[in-house]
């Protein structure tokens, strides 16, 4: 696809409906679930939440945990309230607290010392501008975090633009896909409930097939970044996830 050459009128809409999907994630990933949330999302299979179709092991064990937490929340009216209360512990611990010795934040994955507030997130928030963006109060939630570079991503796709699906690619092979798989995979790993392990190995699966989705597109391959840094902090979240072994309730 050249500068000039509009995006189809089929691929725009299935642009469209990834940024929906991404926007969706983001939200997910955002703040802790309340029960009308909840009560939502048990209404659909989680399958169904998505345009994106989602076939790997990895979406169909993702699937398979969201699925069963909420049955489970469905099935218990009167110990809802409980659900939601675990689901806040959960995560605070995977998001807010460093509980489980991840984070969400591409600097502390991409830098030798796992600090946050790095170069990675300059990189990125260089990007935003470049896009007519900031991230709001990057003091308390940074540039770099996994919700900004959702909705950034997003945000590229949403008018399907031929440059800025372009870019949209790159951006994910340069800074989202580079950390993502560490600390979703120490979501699954990790995670003390179904929900946010099921939702940590279907977001990694859910950004390896918008990225299909773009190369068919766009026709431009996906670059291979540097690897991580040796020695990133986390053995759990540097192992590959192996279905049987995600967290039970």
């Amino acid at each position: 696809m050249t500068r000039a050459e509009p995006v189809t009128v089929e691929a725009r809409e299935a642009l469209k409906a990834i940024a929906d999907d991404l926007a969706f994630l983001a939200r997910l990933h955002d703040r802790e679930l309340d029960r009308d949330t909840l009560d939502r999302l048990a209404t659909a299979p989680p399958a169904s939440w998505f345009s994106l179709s989602l076939a790997s092991e990895e979406a169909r064990v993702g699937f398979e945990l969201l699925t069963g937490f909420l049955a489970d929340y469905d099935a218990r009216p009167d110990g809802r309230q409980a659900l939601v209360e675990a689901l806040a512990a959960d995560y605070a611990d995977l998001y807010l607290t460093f509980g489980k010795r991840l984070s969400p934040t591409e600097s502390f994955w991409l830098t030798e010392d796992h600090i946050e507030r790095q170069e990675p997130m300059f990189e990125v928030r260089r990007w935003y501008h470049h896009h007519g963006l900031s991230a709001r109060d990057w003091r308390k939630r940074p540039d770099d975090h996994l919700v900004h570079q959702l909705e950034f991503a997003a945000h590229l796709l949403v008018e399907a633009d031929p440059i800025q699906v372009k870019d949209a690619g790159r951006f994910l092979d340069r800074h989202l896909l580079r950390w993502s798989k560490s600390f979703l995979g120490g979501m699954a790993r990790q995670a003390a409930t179904p929900f946010y392990a099921g939702l940590g190995l279907v977001t990694e699966a859910a950004l390896e097939a918008v990225r299909t989705v773009l190369e068919e597109i766009t026709g431009e391959p996906r670059t291979l970044a540097d690897q991580l840094p040796e020695n990133r902090g986390n053995e759990a979240a540097e192992a590959a996830f192996l279905p049987g072994q995600a967290p039970n309730w």
